[in-house]
């Protein structure tokens, strides 16, 4: 961040004090923050979880899915530009 270039963090924040500090690293280096929240149906979670190699278990699954932030959650902790994941396509 600090020599100016694109920084992707890739990583599921699901409680908002979390999220807040990187919106605190990126402010401090002067870099635009961009969230994509994916929002993909609890049934399709439990559908790809249920062929993975090391499942995780559904009570896991179902909460971790229950604390995901809204759009509007996500403006409001300060969140500039909040991307869907459904809406987004592949240009190339």
């Amino acid at each position: 961040m600090a020599r100016g270039l694109t920084t992707i963090v890739d990583s599921t924040h699901l409680r908002a004090p979390v999220r807040a500090g990187l919106l605190a690293r990126a402010a401090r280096w002067e870099r635009p923050a961009v969230a994509v929240l994916f929002d993909v149906p609890l049934a399709t979670v439990e559908a790809q979880n249920a062929g993975r190699d090391r499942v995780v278990p559904a009570h896991i699954v179902r909460e971790f899915h229950r604390l995901l932030p809204t759009v509007g959650q996500l403006h409001d902790e300060g969140w500039p530009t909040v991307h869907l994941a459904s809406t987004l396509t592949n240009s190339a």
